[in-house]
C-alpha cells in the first residue's frame, strides 16, 4: 500500500510544475502586446515571439490557414502542447513566448519539431 501511496503523491508534486491554462495567452490583445515588445527567433520549422515578463511564464500558439485544414492545424497545436508540457521544467521562468509553425513542419517528425523548438528557445 506504501508504494501505491507514494507514487500517487509523485504524481499530485509532478502536476504542480506543468503548465495549465492560466499560463496560456487567450486574448488577442495579449498577443499584440507581446508582438510590440517582443524579440523574433526563426527556427527551422517555427518562429518564436519571445519577451522577458516580469511575472510568470505563458505561452501562446498560433497556427495560421495557411498551414492547412482545420484538423492539420489541431494537430500542430495538440503537438506543441505536449512539448510545452514535456520540457516546461527547462524553459526559462518569467517569460511569454508565441509558437508559430512554418509550412515546412507538416512534412517532419514529433522529434524534429521537438528539436528545433528547444534549440530556438535556448537562443
Amino acid at each position: 500500500m506504501e508504494k501505491k501511496y507514494s507514487s500517487e503523491e509523485d504524481k499530485k508534486v509532478e502536476k504542480l510544475y506543468l503548465p495549465d491554462k492560466s499560463n496560456r495567452l487567450k486574448k488577442r490583445s495579449e498577443f499584440i502586446s507581446l508582438r510590440s515588445k517582443c524579440t523574433t527567433l526563426h527556427g527551422k520549422f517555427v518562429i518564436i515571439n519571445i519577451h522577458k515578463s516580469s511575472n510568470f511564464t505563458k505561452y501562446g500558439l498560433t497556427v495560421s490557414k495557411k498551414i492547412g485544414n482545420a484538423v492539420k492545424r489541431n494537430y500542430l497545436k495538440r503537438i506543441f502542447r505536449s512539448i510545452i508540457r514535456n520540457n516546461w521544467k527547462s524553459i526559462q521562468n518569467s517569460i511569454s513566448f508565441e509558437i508559430i509553425p512554418k509550412k515546412k513542419i507538416l512534412n517532419c517528425s514529433f522529434t524534429e519539431i521537438e528539436k528545433d523548438i528547444k534549440e530556438t528557445l535556448n537562443k
